[in-house]
């Protein structure tokens, strides 16, 4: 495994930096077979992944890389070392203050969005009686009668309530019609920001049944919405979706963070979008919309990297 500076986490935590730059998440990355690569000056980091696809190998920094100042800097290190490692491309989600202007110096291309674009922060730092008058109306009266409705909302960390979670996972991407991770990805996930306390797992049940479930990421003063899921036949009865995430708002408040991701919201309230649904259900909390740049590829070899989006528009993908 590939070991990131001893101060790594102090280096993000400066930069403001995501999970996905974090020394956890390289563990995680490692652990699924992907080589770490990275670089760091006192203003900017970047963390990347080597992935390799049919004839193809590109550097996926997720979330990064981060800059609070000497953004050409951070981008001159990146393509530099993946010319050095002979990489096809780099694909980038940048952060921080780095700029449309200071990608296109370097031949960025935007794709489609890998990591969200947009999403949804609520501030913790707003008193409990605030939290609550940003919820919709909706959301308030059912978190309101979350004992009424006779919903239980726990932290877990035993097994059998993983699995539970898991085959929660399983029935909402049938539902959804989304395709989901394996269970092999949630595991390693578990075993390593589990291990490290920067994965909590959420259960609701009724009548000591499980309904909903949800896993939470803990980093750097922020806790994030990562995934969610639901036996829906009961949960569309008792709505225990809204009361367990409204219980993990206040338990990151109560632990003294900052703010509580959401983690993807579709654009501009687009009803179309595939999201739309999920929007509304995020955004029922209040908190407020984030745009980031998005995710952008920077060609290394050129010409490989045509013969790779040639293959791609084949495929029907950006």
């Amino acid at each position: 495994m590939e070991n990131l500076p001893n101060d790594w986490d102090l280096i993000q935590k400066s930069l403001d930096a995501s999970i996905l730059q974090s020394q956890v998440w390289s563990d995680f990355q490692q652990s699924l077979g992907r080589k770490a690569h990275f670089e760091w000056s006192n203003h900017w980091s970047w963390v990347g992944f080597e992935r390799k696809m049919k004839g193809f190998k590109y550097l996926l920094v997720p979330y990064g890389p981060t800059a609070s100042v000497q953004a050409k800097e951070a981008l001159d290190s990146l393509v530099s070392y993946a010319k050095k490692h002979s990489y096809d491309f780099v694909r980038i989600e940048p952060m921080g203050n780095i700029s449309e202007y200071d990608l296109k110096a370097f031949g960025a291309k935007k794709i489609g969005e890998l990591d969200p674009e947009f999403t949804q922060i609520i501030d913790l730092n707003k008193g409990e009686d605030e939290l609550r008058s940003g919820l919709k109306p909706n959301h308030r009266n059912l978190i309101n009668g979350t004992k009424r409705r006779g919903i239980e909302i726990t932290q877990s960390t035993n097994p059998q309530d993983f699995n539970e979670f898991l085959s929660m996972l399983k029935e909402t991407s049938k539902r959804a019609k989304v395709k989901f991770y394996p269970d092999s990805y949630y595991k390693k996930i578990w075993e390593t920001l589990g291990s490290k306390n920067n994965a909590k797992l959420y259960l609701a049940k009724v009548e000591n049944k499980p309904v909903s479930a949800a896993l939470f990421y803990d980093y750097n003063g922020v806790r994030y919405y990562a995934h969610a899921g639901a036996y829906q036949e009961i949960n569309r009865k008792v709505n225990a979706s809204i009361s367990l995430l409204w219980q993990a708002i206040l338990d990151a408040k109560k632990l003294g963070m900052n703010q509580f991701d959401l983690w993807g919201v579709s654009p501009n309230d687009d009803s179309k979008h595939k999201w739309a649904g999920i929007t509304s259900f995020k955004k029922g909390f209040g908190g407020q919309t984030i745009n980031y740049l998005g995710t952008f590829d920077i060609p290394i070899k050129k010409s490989k990297y045509k013969l790779y989006s040639l293959a791609q528009s084949l495929r029907g993908r950006k």
